[in-house]
């Protein structure tokens, strides 16, 4: 009996302990351990002033290089909103031990302008003059006042100016720290492991001990390249990789190993854009207004999505401010409307086909058209959808795939399509100019419907330059891109990120780009101790 009572007592007193030590703890970080994300393609340029937009290249940069907005210490506006001047930290310095300063950033805006260097960032950087007022001073000059340059000068990634500065800007791209990069952020380059074809598997990478915030608890990040999604799938169910981002929500689905998904919603949609120089019933509001009339939105949501996405009505994303819902609002069904305002255009229904047709000058014009669709299933999917949708009002679509990249260099780039289905990516703001003002008709600019309105260019100019966004001018702006219908917007797809259960400090909120999934990384943790609470 004693002997029960002290073995009772002995198991009742640890836990009591236990208990009132979990109590007078808490739970916090620990460093150590490792992180390793699956990337399908290949980092070509870990440069931001080179960088070719990939998701390689993208997640690679944001690890390694500092945003501006990190290292500002002070930032101030002129009167006349013009002229921009800010103080970096002092005393920062590059992975390499050599000092960054104002040279560093003066330089990296410079060679962004320069037409020789072909960044893609030139184009948030025209009419800009950066100068050096001290080691640690910058004065930006603008043509104009911008009521978004603020957030462009934060979101700056910084390029070293002692390691590119001497190179011809034509010759930036033969330099091998594009693939041996030094940079100022929490992780510092430590080596590429590449497959005898030149085939990059893996980029590893270790806490810089330069870095100007708080060091990584991680100890090791590697970035794993695939080829494709499915051999990326595979490496996850492998548990090659701990991470994996931009899957669709089947691909969600077949992950075996234990995961979180991470859902994040960004300022992004994708859209069909009509080019009325190509087609001529394309010239015709009644026929665009009941193209983008007739989509059944909720059910590409629901079934090529899974629920993962919201619908697309305008040209704002709905968590920007100035967005307005009622501008979409239509009274009544949206395809007896679409089928009413054909009707009403006399656009006859052919009996032998089922195609509508109307007499346009001396030509019987139909209302078939080729839709140039990126070759990437979800969208081939929606536009199956859609095509379904279009056959119901006597309107044919002609599916015609091809790669995005393809896309991009040939049919965009010409503005050679009838319709094209393309995703336009936003800033979180509501400068939409590059993608609906006139003058971006044309390559390179991003108005693929080459949309041209004078009311809606005024409001566009004017967005950009207001202190403050115009909430009655962006409601305007939206109702009348609503009613001229140069576009169909389809959805705002989520982006899906799995990542292992014990992450912690994963924090999806403020995202803009598929690259700010990692912008905090020096915050992530997979172990932990314990500590007596204060």
């Amino acid at each position: 009996m004693f002997h029960i009572a002290f073995a009772i007592s002995f198991v009742a007193g640890f836990f009591v302990l236990t208990n009132a030590y979990y109590a007078a703890t808490e739970e916090i970080p620990a460093i150590g351990g490792s992180f390793t994300e699956g990337i399908v393609g290949q980092p070509t340029f870990m440069n931001p002033l080179l960088s070719s937009g990939s998701d390689a290249d993208e997640s690679a940069i944001e690890l390694l290089f500092p945003r501006l907005g990190s290292l500002i210490e002070t930032y101030a506006t002129g009167p006349d909103r013009k002229t921009i001047s800010l103080t970096i930290q002092k005393n920062l310095v590059w992975d390499d031990g050599t000092p960054l300063t104002a040279d560093d950033v003066v330089f990296t805006v410079e060679t962004a302008q320069d037409i020789l260097v072909r960044s893609a960032t030139s184009g948030a950087w025209q009419g800009v003059i950066a100068e050096k007022t001290n080691d640690n001073e910058i004065r930006f000059t603008l043509r104009e006042p911008s009521a978004f340059f603020e957030g462009t000068v934060r979101a700056l990634k910084i390029a070293p100016r002692h390691l590119f500065g001497a190179i011809p800007p034509s010759n930036l791209r033969l330099s091998s720290y594009n693939l041996e990069p030094v940079g100022a952020g929490p992780w510092k380059f430590a080596g590429l492991t590449t497959e005898r074809s030149g085939f990059i598997t893996e980029l590893n990478l270790v806490p810089n001990p330069r870095y100007a915030g708080p060091q990584p608890f991680i100890r090791n990040f590697s970035l794993r390249f695939y080829p494709n999604e499915e051999s990326a799938l595979l490496g996850f169910n492998a548990k090659e990789v701990d991470g994996l981002g931009g899957i669709t929500p089947d691909e969600a689905e077949s992950l075996l190993v234990e995961h979180h998904l991470a859902s994040v919603s960004l300022p992004r949609y994708y859209a069909i854009f009509f080019n009325r120089t190509t087609h001529p019933a394309l010239k015709e509001q009644s026929v665009r207004q009941a193209l983008a009339l007739a989509i059944d939105r909720k059910k590409i949501t629901d079934e090529v999505f899974n629920g993962e996405a919201s619908t697309a009505m305008g040209p704002l994303h709905p968590q920007t401010e100035g967005y307005d819902a009622t501008a979409f609002q239509t009274a009544g069904d949206p395809m007896e409307l679409a089928r009413k305002l054909l009707d009403a255009n006399d656009w006859l229904v052919n009996p032998e086909d089922g195609i509508r047709y109307k007499t346009l000058g001396r030509d019987r014009t139909k209302l078939e058209f080729t839709v140039l669709v990126p070759d990437l299933p979800f969208l081939v999917s929606a536009m199956e959808i859609v095509k379904a949708g279009w056959a119901a009002l006597g309107i044919r679509a002609n599916i015609s795939l091809m790669s995005a990249e393809d896309m991009q260099k040939g049919p965009i780039k010409t503005r050679n399509y009838e319709m094209v289905v393309f995703g336009n990516v936003l800033t979180g703001n509501p400068d939409v100019f590059a993608f609906w003002h006139s003058s971006q008709k044309f390559h390179p600019g991003l108005n693929l419907s080459m949309y041209e309105n004078k009311e809606a260019d005024i409001i566009l100019a004017d967005t950009r330059k207001a202190e403050k966004p115009d909430i009655a001018g962006l409601k305007k702006l939206q109702r009348l891109i609503h009613d001229d219908a140069p576009a169909a917007f389809l959805v705002n797809p989520n982006y899906l990120y799995a990542i292992p259960v014990n992450l912690r400090g994963f924090d999806s909120e403020g995202f803009i780009a598929v690259s700010d999934r990692l912008m905090n990384t020096a915050n992530w943790y997979v172990r932990t101790r314990r500590r007596f609470k204060k």
